[in-house]
């Protein structure tokens, strides 16, 4: 892959999380609020309605539903997090496999210069040796 097709690839990549990251955020923007909302509704209603007998469980019912999706919109917000922690990671083993393969290919290059074929028959093998993972027995 050539270096504009890394690039555009890297660019949908980085598009793509950060919209995953950004619609997980304002969702967990939106259930937080309405969860806060819900919640002072409920205490309001148990205040209000303390003094007469049984009504308290409406204040206690909406206090509970709103803590739920105030919880809700923290499992958002990690979920945003997430999102954005496994972008950066997976980028940058992006940027490893590009710079990687650009070594390689000036390697290439740079092997293709030698006249002397005795050295380039050695530097082909130290090539192949690296790019393989094997090493020269002891």
């Amino acid at each position: 892959m050539g270096g504009d097709g890394f690039t555009a690839l890297l660019v949908e990549y980085y598009a793509y999380g950060l919209a995953q990251a950004r619609t997980s955020f304002v969702t967990s923007q939106w259930f937080g609020a309405l969860g806060g909302a819900i919640l002072l509704c409920g205490v309001g209603l148990g205040v209000w309605k303390a003094e007469s007998s049984g009504e308290l469980y409406v204040g206690v019912a909406t206090s509970s539903v709103g803590l739920v999706v105030t919880v809700i919109g923290q499992l958002f917000q990690r979920r945003a997090d997430a999102a954005l922690r496994y972008m950066a990671d997976q980028s940058a083993l992006l940027r490893q496999d590009r710079q990687a393969a650009e070594a390689m290919r000036r390697a290439v290059e740079l092997l293709g210069e030698v006249a002397d074929p005795a050295l380039r028959a050695r530097l082909q093998a130290g090539l192949i040796m690296k790019l393989s993972g094997a090493e020269l027995p002891a």
